[in-house]
């Protein structure tokens, strides 16, 4: 099925969840080799995500609803790579 995303977005026609996060690409390129050293070099290490606002006179709180940023955030925990984005990554090489 093929999603034309500026239409549901213009017609607001989503189901419940719109997701802001569509993929796992939808990151930059420090995270995910941060993540891959941490799998590679260090296993057992527990990690933890954390959001720090940088522009203190933007108020996240006011702005987005507490129970929707909880949403989106167990949507994209639970996106996993599909095989074209896996060789997608595998065919990059980024610092050569």
């Amino acid at each position: 099925m093929i999603v034309n995303h500026a239409q549901r977005a213009h017609n607001h026609n989503w189901a419940t969840l719109d997701p802001i996060i569509r993929s796992l690409l939808d990151t930059d390129y420090y995270k995910l080799s941060m993540l891959q050293f941490i799998w590679k070099y260090c296993p057992d290490t527990k990690v933890t995500f954390s959001l720090i606002n940088r522009k203190k006179s933007v108020r996240i709180a006011d702005d987005i609803d507490e129970a929707e940023l909880r949403r989106q955030l167990d949507h994209a925990r639970s996106l996993r790579f599909t095989k074209s984005e896996l060789i997608w990554l595998a065919g990059n090489t980024f610092y050569c």
